[in-house]
């Protein structure tokens, strides 16, 4: 199912930015580029999205450096895959349904060892296959698929190094929890849930071992950890979006449940609709009685890690946005481990369950193997989910652009005009002229009797003109200029042959 459609839904603006630094231009530079007021064709625009003639590795290791925030094995991954199968959006998406394939192979490993239980080890592949919220992030060119496999590997191993005892366990535990910390700045957060485990379950012996494994792992990040040091204002530029909105609390909570629904099932409602107030809240006090049994009838060793790989992430992305006046915990993204973590602490509890309650137990599993296929299909379908963010509707607004003949786009530069504008231009013609100013002073370009619209305009920009744009009827701010500033005569822009 990873592998249908891959280039179905909008390549929105995350995804813009994986591109830019995988094919190893500079974000900055490129608005340099672009943000001029001079006219430049959408297929134009593509060009930062493919390799520069002459570029090489190095301009790629660079566009990195520039974002620290973001470890590079993802990013590095991706500059090998697309050397060999091309920059097409399939092409992007491609290696990460190949790692979530690896996933679903990784699991029934990670079941065996937590519940060794069969029935358990072959649902968790089963739920995971079907499971929306990991669709989602398997045709998406962004590194969450990659964090879902290393923390299932991290963990995985970690269960493995206590019941072996063995040093060559605790080195492949070691390694794997690194491979989390170059996909992910918040793998912090499976460290936190596997020392908790560590302090609950193991022995003094254990907990050395435990706390060496950590350090090595902590010293195979120290070079990235370095380049965050070198780069701490790049860091913190890029990651200021996280203070500078807010939120209502009513919106967040509901949005804390979705995370974790979305797991099973999602429909795509709005946020508006009593689903989003009903279901969430009532899955989460399912999951709560699910860990609790599992705590009552598993090992400390196994139930335990369970426990803390879904709650320890949680609560950490919660306290952090409370302490810091952040807005993480909006993003499901950011809840990756924790929804590994749920989806296999249901994948044990069934197996359990199985041997006392075969019947009720294969109802249950076949209405959650329905309500994902039914999402997933649904997906699958859709040009757009709400993991797109504020690009949702960029084929809708494309769409309507192309409905003109050679229209020029005109738009005042902003924090997401870039990504938001190469987004539009995969699925624009070829021919639409993009016009992106600095300023809300109407830039001098010829028209030549084309259309000219106003996409996102600000309200200084539409206070250049002589009368109000027309709004278009399609979500996203678009709107066609009826007449040029000071002049109600016609729909260009001043001409610079004027």
């Amino acid at each position: 199912m990873r592998w249908l459609r891959l280039d179905q839904m909008v390549f929105w603006h995350d995804e813009v930015f994986t591109a830019l630094r995988v094919t190893g231009h500079l974000g900055d530079q490129v608005a340099a580029q672009l943000f001029t007021g001079e006219p430049i064709a959408a297929s134009a625009i593509l060009q930062y999205q493919t390799f520069a003639p002459g570029s090489t590795f190095a301009d790629t290791w660079r566009s990195l450096i520039d974002h620290p925030e973001h470890p590079p094995l993802f990013y590095l991954l991706g500059w090998v895959w697309v050397k060999v199968f091309g920059t097409s959006v399939t092409a992007f998406r491609s290696l990460s349904a190949l790692i979530s394939t690896v996933t679903f192979l990784a699991l029934p490993g990670l079941a065996w060892e937590l519940f060794a239980i069969r029935e358990a080890a072959i649902l968790a592949p089963l739920l995971f296959a079907v499971s929306p919220v990991h669709l989602l992030y398997a045709q998406e060119a962004r590194q969450y698929a990659l964090w879902t496999l290393v923390t299932v590997l991290a963990t995985w191993a970690l269960r493995r190094a206590v019941r072996l005892q063995r040093w060559r366990a605790w080195g492949t535990y070691a390694v794997c929890l690194s491979l989390t910390f170059y996909t992910s700045v918040l793998s912090l957060t499976i460290v936190m849930a596997h020392g908790i485990y560590g302090l609950l379950v193991l022995s003094q012996r254990q907990r050395h071992r435990f706390v060496l494994a950590i350090a090595a792992a902590g010293l195979l990040f120290m070079p990235w950890l370095l380049v965050m040091a070198l780069n701490r204002q790049q860091w913190q530029s890029a990651t200021d979006w996280t203070t500078v909105v807010s939120y209502p609390l009513d919106v967040l909570v509901k949005l804390w449940g979705l995370h974790f629904t979305a797991v099973f099932f999602d429909p795509n409602l709005p946020l508006e609709h009593p689903y989003s107030w009903l279901v969430p809240p009532l899955f989460v006090l399912l999951l709560l009685g699910i860990l609790l049994s599992l705590l009552r009838s598993l090992s400390k060793e196994s139930s335990v890690l369970v426990l803390t790989l879904v709650l320890v992430p949680t609560v950490c992305i919660l306290g952090g946005d409370w302490v810091r006046g952040s807005v993480l915990s909006r993003n499901t993204r950011y809840f990756m481990p924790a929804l590994i973590g749920c989806l296999v602490a249901m994948a044990g509890w069934l197996g359990l369950q199985y041997q006392y309650r075969r019947r009720a137990v294969l109802w249950g599993v076949a209405l959650l193997l329905g309500l994902g296929l039914t999402s997933s299909w649904a997906i699958l379908q859709a040009p757009a989910w709400w993991s797109k963010g504020f690009n949702y509707h960029n084929r809708t607004i494309a769409a309507a652009i192309n409905e003109w003949p050679q229209p020029t786009v005109l738009t005042q530069a902003h924090e997401t005009t870039l990504g938001n504008v190469i987004s539009l231009s995969y699925y624009l013609a070829p021919e639409t002229t993009w016009v992106i100013t600095q300023s809300p002073e109407l830039p001098q370009v010829p028209t030549a009797g084309q259309t000219v619209l106003l996409f996102e305009p600000t309200e200084q920009l539409l206070a250049q003109f002589a009368c109000l744009p027309e709004a278009l009827p399609v979500p996203g701010g678009l709107f066609r200029v009826a007449c040029e500033a000071g002049d109600r005569s016609t729909g260009r822009l001043p001409s610079s042959q004027s």
